[in-house]
């Protein structure tokens, strides 16, 4: 089973989002574009693993309280187009407490440095250079899902397995 750990967002906080990816429609030639219902922050991807009892111990560990994360500006590893968000100091926490347990109880979790972005598109290949107008947009963040991801018939699906609230 394909595993993540993220923050999914509220409908007010997706709206910008889905602002943000029609806009980088209309300046491309072509491109893989992020489904709204797919929207997520990525704090710690798993990738294979059949350990969701232990996962979810570690997600039950938390004692992070509740925190807002705010929309701001974008780029782009690439073809992959993201937005980012304003330096929350409660989600870098999160994030690093995740990892730090996943990783000493052996479940592997990606290693690179936690940075927190929100793709929106991958593969695209621009018109010209492009312009994407991010309106910062905030959001309580009161819980962290382990998400499975699954392709289904060509489309990819992420599924809440687990919910822990912060």
């Amino acid at each position: 089973m394909r595993l993540f750990i993220a923050v999914k967002f509220s409908e007010e906080f997706k709206k910008e989002l889905i602002r943000q990816i029609n806009s980088l429609k209309e300046q491309s030639e072509h491109g893989n574009f992020t489904k709204a219902e797919n929207l997520h922050l990525t704090l710690a991807f798993i990738g294979e693993s059949m350990r969701i009892n232990d996962i979810k111990k570690i997600m039950d560990g938390i004692s992070e309280e509740c925190f807002n994360i705010c929309l701001n500006g974008s780029g782009r590893f690439g073809s992959l187009y993201w937005i980012g968000l304003k330096k929350e100091p409660g989600l870098f926490r999160l994030a690093k407490y995740l990892r730090e347990e996943l990783d000493k109880n052996g479940i592997p979790v990606d290693k690179k440095q936690f940075s927190p972005h929100i793709t929106i598109a991958r593969e695209v290949t621009a018109k010209t250079a492009v312009d994407l107008q991010v309106k910062q947009t905030e959001m309580h963040v009161e819980k962290i899902s382990l998400m499975r991801s699954d392709r289904i018939n060509g489309k990819l699906v992420y599924t809440e397995v687990y919910a822990k609230n912060l």
